[in-house]
């Protein structure tokens, strides 16, 4: 699990996105910093900062910055704004917000330890469970190979689902996603779902989703509880987790 580091460098997640998508531009433009920096009439030691999000430029900056990385034109409002509101923690939005930092924030994550306590996670869904549970069906994506899932024994027997829906679900999990899959003991507390992203150089994130609402918290006073928690879960190892779905699947769906 991530740890406390003094090697923090951007100040918000604000910043570090605005910092990642700007050097991302430069490298895709085949620009070295020295260069960039000479265009931009700045020096390399302050572009650098700007680039790892240990600065956060102007507004001024910004407008020059996407015009030399040639940044499309629909993509520079967001940048705009994120600038204007970089040391600002925490963002709420909705799930079709399109200026929603969660595909970005995963995107830069090392690691992604889902904790669910009574839905399958939305990434191991398959179309008809979603339609069961009545909330729509998120944008497809496949697993990303650095999240974990930690599901609470009440996510395989939720009573909204019926069994045959269940039990397509108990099969797509047992034979697509048992490598990432990790079951708590039935004693565990089962604590409103949430899942922690780890992001090197910076506090871990929580992303909390409340039907078509999205909370990232990365402030550590607010994660501090989320990242404890999962510190002191105990997880059952894959081979019991796995034994536990061909159970479920042996059960008579009758």
């Amino acid at each position: 699990m991530h740890s406390r580091s003094t090697d923090y460098r951007a100040r918000t997640l604000r910043g570090l996105l605005i910092a990642r998508e700007l050097d991302g531009a430069r490298r895709a433009r085949g620009l070295s910093t020295r260069e960039l920096a000479a265009a931009m009439t700045m020096s390399p030691a302050m572009l650098n900062r700007v680039m790892t999000g240990r600065r956060v430029p102007t507004a001024l900056e910004i407008g020059g910055l996407c015009a030399v990385l040639r940044i499309a034109a629909t993509r520079r409002p967001v940048l705009y704004q994120r600038v204007a509101s970089a040391e600002v923690t925490g963002w709420v939005g909705h799930l079709d917000d399109r200026r929603s930092p969660i595909d970005e924030a995963e995107a830069v994550a090392g690691a992604i330890t889902w904790f669910a306590s009574t839905l399958i996670p939305r990434p191991l869904r398959t179309p008809a469970y979603d339609e069961a549970i009545g909330l729509p069906r998120w944008r497809p994506s496949p697993v990303p190979r650095s999240a974990r899932f930690l599901l609470h024994p009440l996510c395989l027997n939720h009573p909204a689902v019926p069994r045959d829906v269940m039990r397509t679900q108990l099969l797509h999990l047992r034979h697509n996603s048992t490598h990432a899959i990790h079951l708590v003991p039935a004693a565990t507390n089962p604590e409103p779902a949430f899942r922690l992203l780890e992001v090197d150089h910076f506090p871990p994130i929580v992303h909390i989703e409340h039907q078509d609402t999205d909370v990232l918290l990365e402030d550590e006073k607010a994660t501090a509880a989320h990242v404890e928690f999962i510190n002191a879960l105990r997880v059952l190892p894959a081979a019991e987790t796995t034994a536990a779905l061909d159970d479920l699947l042996a059960t008579p769906s009758g």
